[in-house]
């Protein structure tokens, strides 16, 4: 979709993690859209001209530092479309991971994305128009050994994206969530694991089935995809899975008992 930007300008959106993966597609597919895009990774000095998508700006942003947040938001100072994609994910035993890398964790995964939205979400309210898209995950949806924490971020972000639409729905504001179910990424798992863990051998193990995956998955461009088709409705899905039999998966999950649930996960991911 890294076609030529659309004569017809949209609106401007801003989107954070796009300097690869989902997030790069996700700018691309606005920017072939017609939208003025800013596109935000935490060094834009590193991006070649290949990474770059024409059209679209690329801004500093690292949620670790307080600073480099304020500044994006002088630069940019109002959105008409704010997606939160950026984040960041991990692999290990729950009481192996230290402490400060949870916190960082959930920096990029919630509060980051927490606190672009107050920000933006006056603005949109105050012109009556506006939409907030979340990049959750289905590890958010269905226990998964082993990704506690990035499990954790993502099942806060979609309780907060749920409660946060009903909050301005009266207000002209559109608020999504997009769950990803094993896309064929480039994110990279922080190992947390320590050598002597007693939990090494079964980590190892989950991380195979979960790299193969990955590699199988489709492109991340099904999830641009479901960002263009909510982006164009007036009342678009509070909930929007994607990826290869994703909403059969979500259903399931929803629907199946938890013990169930649980059973097959670890059936899936040799536990």
């Amino acid at each position: 979709m890294e076609n030529a930007v659309s004569k017809k300008r949209r609106g401007t959106a801003l989107v954070t993690g796009a300097s690869r993966g989902i997030g790069r597609t996700i700018a691309s597919a606005l920017a072939a859209e017609g939208w003025e895009v800013t596109g935000t990774c935490r060094n834009p000095k590193r991006l070649t001209p290949e990474d770059k998508v024409p059209g679209v700006r690329y801004l500093p942003l690292d949620f670790s530092r307080k600073a480099s947040v304020d500044a994006l938001l002088r630069k940019v100072k109002k959105t008409d479309v704010l997606v939160n994609n950026a984040g960041s994910s991990s692999i290990g035993p729950a009481e192996e991971a230290p402490i400060e890398k949870v916190r960082a964790l959930f920096e990029d995964n919630f509060f980051g994305a927490v606190r672009l939205t107050q920000f933006f979400l006056p603005g949109m309210r105050s012109r009556g128009n506006g939409a907030v898209i979340f990049i959750g995950s289905m590890a958010g949806e269905a226990p998964r050994a082993f990704s506690s924490f990035y499990a954790a971020s993502k099942a806060a972000l979609r309780a907060f994206a749920e409660c946060l639409r009903m909050e301005v729905r009266g207000h002209g504001i559109r608020v999504s969530l997009v769950a990803p179910w094993f896309i064929a990424t480039t994110i990279k798992q922080q190992d947390q694991v320590k050598k002597a863990s007693p939990y090494a051998a079964a980590v190892r193990r989950v991380k195979q089935v979960r790299d193969r995956l990955v590699m199988a998955g489709p492109e991340p461009q099904v999830v641009a995809e479901a960002v263009v088709d909510l982006l164009g409705k007036r009342r678009p899905r509070a909930f929007l899975s994607v990826g290869r039999n994703a909403r059969l998966q979500a259903f399931l999950v929803r629907h199946l008992p938890r013990p169930v649930i649980e059973a097959l996960s670890a059936r899936r991911f040799k536990l």
